[in-house]
């Protein structure tokens, strides 16, 4: 017997080193030809990535030095510090490989551990992808809750690569997009493991707790993720009232004050920090001055119709996502999915910079793709039985063509805002203005005339931060040039391992103990930035 387990566990591992080595010998080719992380620090990256480098490099929470914004200077807090309008979440997310990369640095050549050498940008921008893949990996469990094999894949790959995901996670990975996505959907993907048994789980509190507090530390508008515990626990609480079951009742109670207690745990380095800058434990992150003048949110319309990253000419995949909501046969899960994002809307609706500023794509909408990709699997669904005639083998190639489609409109949008300084778009881009939609057609014809540009260098990006691929193609053999390629390769591995991890975690019990441990974090940071 214990031969046979012996046997049984041998052949697992090395099934499963089997699996890491060819993973990470793909991811290794997708860093090879598309990992371009940008050097631009303006705004949103330069304040991520300093929340986390000036308290553990610079042993203080002074961001003046470390962020930069043009011509904009920000007015200095009640403790004469810089404020800093964006969630702590994501720095903190990707604090444990920078401490690791960190402190490897300080062993090898400790004048060079400044925070800002490119073995620990390096480490943080692959922790974001590794978010990403994360997320993706939770989008992929979300769909097979309710389709097939096939269809669940073929929906994951477009949530890559059909909407600005690709970009957030290969070329502008020190943003929020890969760490709020992988939040959001993780609360989606509980709801959906825990829902499938009646009663309350007696983790569910924890697991939805720690899940909405990550929500909300890497995105604002992460609090509306709490209409999907309520559509948990609120059906389960009339049920119990309604039997007068005080066991369910007080079963349910209990396990609400627990996600409360969590979510408040797991949010508490944000509430330091803005003690720490503020003296006021809760804040209002946002200024006036970024939301509209008007009582009503008058974008609302041209989140979805104006040329300049309305959805509907940017990510017509998430537009097919919303439609579909309406299809999705779990009711509450349809409500929770359809408020969530109707909430979202009107709350974009109200930025004054409702286009996302310079960057790009459709990006305030990532988040939410975990709670789309069931509207857009309902409605495969849904197509399937009205055009039940057709074979199979025809369904699965007008879905292939068609997603093919999505996705060379999404790169084409891509290499157009690479090239957006030599004219491929109008320069009104970054400040909202009517771009018209033109363009886009008579770029995707330049790129079909001329294939070169697909590899082209990316403009007002250093050679050391242009994929290796398109150095090699452009003639540079400078070795400092391929640096990045070379430590992201090095550190993959690692990271396709963590993956294969994360994915055998999904299991309430082993995912407890992982969000246990998060919200363990959690408090760590928020003594550190309350004593820092």
């Amino acid at each position: 017997m214990k031969i046979k387990l012996l046997n049984r566990y041998t052949t697992n591992l090395t099934s499963g080193i089997v699996k890491v080595v060819v993973m990470s010998i793909l991811f290794i080719f997708g860093i090879i030809i598309f990992f371009s992380p940008t050097d631009n620090w303006i705004w949103d990256p330069s304040f991520y990535y300093a929340q986390m480098r000036s308290p553990i490099v610079e042993h203080d929470l002074d961001l003046r030095n470390e962020t930069l914004t043009g011509n904009y200077v920000f007015e200095y807090t009640k403790t004469g510090l810089q404020e800093s309008p964006w969630p702590i979440g994501p720095s903190i997310l990707w604090s444990p490989s920078f401490l690791m990369t960190h402190t490897i640095m300080r062993w090898v050549n400790s004048s060079q551990a400044n925070g800002f050498d490119l073995l620990s940008l390096t480490s943080v921008a692959l922790s974001s992808i590794g978010y990403g893949a994360a997320g993706l990996i939770l989008i992929y469990a979300i769909c097979r809750y309710s389709t097939d094999l096939y269809t669940s894949l073929l929906i994951t790959t477009l949530s890559l690569f059909a909407t600005p995901l690709f970009y957030y996670m290969f070329r502008q990975p020190i943003m929020a997009h890969t760490a709020s996505l992988f939040a959001f959907s993780l609360v989606v993907w509980i709801y959906l493991h825990l829902n499938q048994h009646d009663g309350v789980d007696p983790l569910s509190g924890l697991l939805f707790g720690v899940a909405l507090g990550l929500c909300f530390l890497t995105r604002w508008t992460g609090f509306v993720m709490a209409i999907i515990p309520g559509v948990y626990f609120v059906p389960r609480m009339f049920y119990a009232l309604k039997e007068r079951s005080f066991t369910l009742a007080k079963q349910t109670i209990l396990q609400i004050i627990i996600l409360s207690l969590l979510a408040f745990i797991t949010i508490m380095p944000q509430l330091s920090f803005w003690y720490r800058l503020h003296l006021d434990f809760f804040v209002m992150p946002q200024s006036k001055d970024a939301f509209v003048d008007s009582i009503l949110p008058i974008n609302t319309l041209s989140i979805f119709f104006h040329s300049n990253r309305g959805i509907f000419f940017w990510a017509p995949f998430i537009l097919l996502g919303m439609f579909g909501l309406w299809f999705i046969p779990d009711t509450p899960i349809r409500f929770a999915a359809i408020s969530i994002i109707i909430l979202q809307i009107i709350l974009i609706g109200y930025r004054v910079d409702w286009y996302s500023g310079g960057g790009f794509g459709v990006r305030y909408m990532i988040e939410n793709l975990p709670l789309l990709v069931l509207g857009v699997v309902a409605l495969f669904n849904e197509i399937k039985q009205k055009v039940s005639f057709i074979p199979k083998i025809g369904l699965r190639f007008i879905s292939v063509f068609f997603c093919t489609v999505l996705i060379i409109h999404q790169c084409v949008l891509i290499a157009s805002y690479h090239n957006i300084g030599i004219g491929w778009i109008d320069p009104g881009y970054g400040k909202g203005a009517d771009i018209g939609v033109a363009w886009q057609w008579e770029n995707f014809l330049r790129l079909w005339h001329d294939p070169s540009f697909w590899m082209a260098p990316r403009l007002f990006v250093g050679q050391n931060r242009q994929a290796a691929i398109v150095n090699y193609l452009a003639g540079i053999r400078e070795p400092q040039a391929y640096v990045i390629p070379y430590v992201s390769s090095i550190l993959t591995p690692l990271l396709v391992s963590a993956l294969f991890v994360f994915a055998h975690l999904l299991d309430r019990r082993r995912l407890a103990v992982l969000l246990s441990v998060i919200a363990c974090y959690c408090i760590a940071w928020a003594g550190f930035l309350y004593l820092v």
